[in-house]
Protein backbone atom coordinates (compact mmCIF):
# COMPACT_ATOMS: atom_id res chain seq x y z
CA UNK A 1 0.00 0.00 0.00
CA UNK A 2 1.29 3.45 -0.89
CA UNK A 3 0.94 5.37 2.36
CA UNK A 4 0.78 8.83 0.76
CA UNK A 5 -2.02 7.70 -1.54
CA UNK A 6 -3.86 6.02 1.33
CA UNK A 7 -3.67 9.14 3.49
CA UNK A 8 -4.65 11.35 0.57
CA UNK A 9 -7.64 9.15 -0.23
CA UNK A 10 -8.66 9.21 3.42
CA UNK A 11 -8.49 13.02 3.54
CA UNK A 12 -10.49 13.27 0.32
CA UNK A 13 -13.08 10.82 1.69
CA UNK A 14 -13.46 12.80 4.94
CA UNK A 15 -13.66 16.10 3.04
CA UNK A 16 -16.33 14.80 0.68
CA UNK A 17 -18.20 13.24 3.61
CA UNK A 18 -18.26 16.67 5.23
CA UNK A 19 -19.55 18.07 1.94
CA UNK A 20 -16.87 20.68 1.38
CA UNK A 21 -14.60 21.50 -1.54
CA UNK A 22 -10.83 21.83 -1.44
CA UNK A 23 -11.34 25.59 -1.63
CA UNK A 24 -13.60 25.52 1.42
CA UNK A 25 -11.02 23.42 3.27
CA UNK A 26 -8.46 26.06 2.29
CA UNK A 27 -10.62 28.70 3.96
CA UNK A 28 -10.89 26.55 7.10
CA UNK A 29 -7.19 25.72 7.33
CA UNK A 30 -5.22 28.38 5.48
CA UNK A 31 -3.65 25.61 3.39
CA UNK A 32 -3.64 26.32 -0.35
CA UNK A 33 -6.27 24.29 -2.24
CA UNK A 34 -3.67 23.19 -4.82
CA UNK A 35 -1.52 21.83 -2.00
CA UNK A 36 -4.55 20.04 -0.54
CA UNK A 37 -5.17 18.55 -3.98
CA UNK A 38 -1.55 17.35 -4.18
CA UNK A 39 -1.87 15.74 -0.73
CA UNK A 40 -5.11 14.04 -1.76
CA UNK A 41 -3.41 12.71 -4.91
CA UNK A 42 -0.51 11.34 -2.87
CA UNK A 43 1.94 13.72 -4.54
CA UNK A 44 2.97 15.62 -1.40
CA UNK A 45 4.16 14.42 1.97
CA UNK A 46 2.49 16.79 4.43
CA UNK A 47 4.06 17.68 7.76
CA UNK A 48 2.41 16.72 11.02
CA UNK A 49 1.47 20.38 11.55
CA UNK A 50 -0.23 20.48 8.14
CA UNK A 51 -2.04 17.23 8.89
CA UNK A 52 -3.17 18.69 12.21
CA UNK A 53 -4.62 21.75 10.43
CA UNK A 54 -6.40 19.49 7.93
CA UNK A 55 -7.84 17.36 10.74
CA UNK A 56 -9.10 20.48 12.49
CA UNK A 57 -10.60 21.77 9.24
CA UNK A 58 -12.40 18.46 8.79
CA UNK A 59 -13.54 18.40 12.44
CA UNK A 60 -11.79 15.11 13.16
CA UNK A 61 -8.99 14.04 15.48
CA UNK A 62 -5.53 13.80 13.90
CA UNK A 63 -5.38 10.02 14.32
CA UNK A 64 -8.61 9.67 12.31
CA UNK A 65 -6.71 10.67 9.16
CA UNK A 66 -4.85 7.38 9.54
CA UNK A 67 -7.86 5.10 10.01
CA UNK A 68 -8.20 3.35 6.69
CA UNK A 69 -11.66 1.79 6.39
CA UNK A 70 -12.41 -1.41 4.50
CA UNK A 71 -13.96 0.71 1.73
CA UNK A 72 -10.56 2.15 0.90
CA UNK A 73 -9.57 -0.57 -1.52
CA UNK A 74 -6.24 -1.12 -3.11
CA UNK A 75 -8.05 -0.77 -6.45
CA UNK A 76 -8.92 2.84 -5.65
CA UNK A 77 -5.36 3.54 -4.54
CA UNK A 78 -3.96 1.88 -7.67
CA UNK A 79 -6.23 3.91 -9.95
CA UNK A 80 -5.24 7.09 -8.13
CA UNK A 81 -1.56 6.20 -8.54
CA UNK A 82 -2.04 5.72 -12.28
CA UNK A 83 -3.90 9.02 -12.55
CA UNK A 84 -1.06 10.76 -10.72
CA UNK A 85 1.46 9.63 -13.36
CA UNK A 86 0.08 12.31 -15.69
CA UNK A 87 0.50 10.12 -18.76
CA UNK A 88 -2.24 12.12 -20.44
CA UNK A 89 0.48 14.70 -21.16
CA UNK A 90 2.88 12.10 -22.56
CA UNK A 91 3.87 11.93 -26.23
CA UNK A 92 2.32 9.31 -28.51
CA UNK A 93 5.35 7.00 -28.36
CA UNK A 94 5.15 6.82 -24.56
CA UNK A 95 1.39 6.32 -24.65
CA UNK A 96 1.76 3.45 -27.15
CA UNK A 97 4.42 1.82 -24.96
CA UNK A 98 2.08 2.08 -21.95
CA UNK A 99 -0.80 0.63 -23.95
CA UNK A 100 1.33 -2.28 -25.18
CA UNK A 101 2.48 -2.99 -21.64
CA UNK A 102 -1.06 -2.95 -20.28
CA UNK A 103 -2.31 -5.24 -23.01
CA UNK A 104 0.44 -7.76 -22.29
CA UNK A 105 -0.25 -7.59 -18.55
CA UNK A 106 -3.99 -8.18 -18.83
Amino acid sequence: MNLLLAIGSRIQHLREKKGITQEQLEEETGINAKYISAIECGQKNATVKTMEKIAEGLDVKLYELFLFPEGLTSEKITKKAIDSLLIKNADIKTLNLCLDFLRKSA
